[in-house]
């Protein structure tokens, strides 16, 4: 029986083995919140056993790669090409379009909403903000609502601060107002040096809506920010994991030829 043939399988398996003990034991040390030893066993285990087991199958994955460019007996040029951009892709490339996928989930259009319905019906508004708006209502009451809040508040004397904190615009809201719209108000307001415009209308019937435009890109930056701080160290072990499976098939290949 030739052993040579199997070089490349041996050597696979001992290495996804030490993977897998290298990424369980990096879990263990770096389970700083966990303070007794089953706890940190238990994140071990919560977290360490995906992580080895995606870092096995990036191991596989090079070492297939390799494999199949040398069945193949595909040219010089073009298999650097496949080594240099295939594993950016899976371990760079995945990361970056996630990010920019949480980044989008953020700040994909929702178009209007309706605030909870007022006590009593809102013909008029009176001022607003980017998260608040004060409405008159047909009893010539004023109300006071912030998006998000499931109450109407009576507002006896508006705060000038409320007034200014905002700035009233004249640009077409992107979505259409609610059929029937009797007021419409748009007002545009800095966060973080970005642009946020939130609209407000008041429909026939005295009910209130709300339409918000880029009113989450910080946020929105923020998260995708904080994931690709989080991924790129795992990318980087994962792309260093990919080459490595993809070196130890070349070299078994090599040594049993």
């Amino acid at each position: 029986m030739n052993f040579k043939r199997f070089i490349s399988l041996i050597v696979l398996i001992v290495v996804s083995l030490f993977v897998s003990l290298c990424a369980l034991g990096a879990i263990y040390v770096l389970s700083v919140d966990a303070i007794t030893r089953q706890e940190k066993i238990q994140s071990m285990l919560r977290l360490g056993l995906p992580s080895a087991a995606v870092l096995i199958v990036l191991l596989w994955f090079g070492a297939g790669m390799d494999h199949i460019l040398a069945r193949l007996k595909v040219g010089t040029g073009a298999s650097l090409v496949v080594y240099l951009f295939a594993p950016l892709v899976l371990c760079i490339g995945l990361p970056a379009l996630a990010a920019f996928l949480i980044y989008g989930s953020f700040t994909a259009p929702r178009g209007w909403r309706q605030l909870p319905a007022s006590p009593v019906p809102a013909v008029e508004i009176v001022s607003a903000n980017g998260t608040s708006v004060v409405v008159r209502t047909e009893s010539d009451s004023q109300l006071y609502c912030v998006i998000g809040c499931p109450d109407w508040e009576p507002v006896d004397e508006i705060d000038p601060l409320f007034l200014s904190s905002g700035t009233e615009i004249s640009t077409p809201p992107s979505f259409e107002p609610p059929d029937g719209a009797v007021d419409v108000l748009g007002i545009s307001s800095i966060n973080m040096g970005v642009e946020e415009r939130t609209y407000f209308a008041i429909v026939e019937d005295g009910s209130v809506w709300y339409l918000q435009v880029n009113n989450n890109s910080y946020e929105g930056g923020f998260a995708s920010g904080l994931f690709l701080t989080l991924a790129i160290i795992p990318a980087i072990f994962g792309l260093v994991v990919v080459y490595l499976g993809a070196g130890i098939s070349a070299l078994s290949r090599r040594i049993a030829s």
